[in-house]
């Protein structure tokens, strides 16, 4: 497949990288340790007056109605609105579960929203940074139903269901798309592929998720990294303005930024 359209940007070192957290969708005690570690993550970056790009699925489910959002978000969101209050850029690239962004993150969190891919320019380097949903071979059906499910007319019919039906419906589908994400370890071939597919288009890195299973791999100078997840793994990725790095948060982490 051709590459996505990516847009591009600057940021200082360093530069935090994490995606999947599908918050809202585990239950107890995994949920209060995803939040309670995300938002530890998020102090750190503060902490070293660095940068965080989200790349997709932050939530279970995001939709924006025009005077709605999801109430059990408020703490996330207002923790990432202290991040931005600080200085801190924070981008959010969509995810196969966010399926609405209309401004809200922006005007009222101080977030940057993207639509598809990045280029993320760090020292010298050049970062390709996209969630990943669509680029197996088995997704040809999921890449129609992105295109209906981000179509303005399907988004405005959307609108006009009650949020606490819309949200019911979600709950559904995004099971079954996480279920579905899960795959074959053996389909990790392709999205290496597709990365040494943008390396040899010129970028000096590749950041996926989406595959909730973490991995680094190197390309000569290039560095490949998928994200793995924040529900299991808690895997998240760095780069210091000389090296990009796939880390993992533990539980001697827990005691950092508190």
């Amino acid at each position: 497949m051709s590459l996505p359209s990516a847009r591009t940007i600057q940021l200082t070192p360093p530069v935090y990288f994490v995606s999947d957290a599908h918050l809202g969708a585990e239950p107890e005690p995994i949920a209060s340790q995803q939040l309670a570690r995300l938002k530890l993550l998020l102090q750190r970056v503060r902490d070293e007056h660095g940068a965080l790009v989200i790349n997709g699925d932050l939530f279970d489910f995001w939709y924006e109605w025009r005077t709605v959002i999801p109430k059990h978000y408020f703490e996330i969101l207002r923790a990432l609105k202290e991040t931005t209050e600080a200085g801190i850029p924070v981008h959010l690239l969509p995810g196969n579960h966010d399926f609405r962004l209309s401004g809200f993150l922006e005007k009222e969190i101080g977030m940057v929203t993207h639509h598809d891919a990045l280029i993320v320019q760090i020292a010298d380097q050049n970062i390709f940074v996209f969630h990943g949903d669509g680029l197996l071979q088995r997704d040809h059906g999921y890449r129609i139903l992105k295109r209906i499910l981000r179509n303005p007319i399907a988004q405005r019919l959307f609108l006009w269901l009650h949020p606490d039906l819309g949200m019911w419906l979600a709950r559904g589908t995004s099971r079954q798309s996480r279920n579905a994400t899960k795959g074959n370890p053996a389909e990790d071939e392709e999205y290496v592929r597709f990365a040494k597919k943008v390396v040899e288009s010129g970028s000096d890195g590749v950041v996926l998720g989406h595959a909730h299973r973490p991995m680094q791999m190197q390309f000569d100078k290039a560095t490949y990294v998928n994200l793995g997840d924040w529900i299991y793994h808690y895997s998240f990725a760095k780069h210091d303005g000389l090296k990009l790095e796939l880390l993992h948060w533990n539980a001697q982490d827990d005691g950092v930024g508190a």
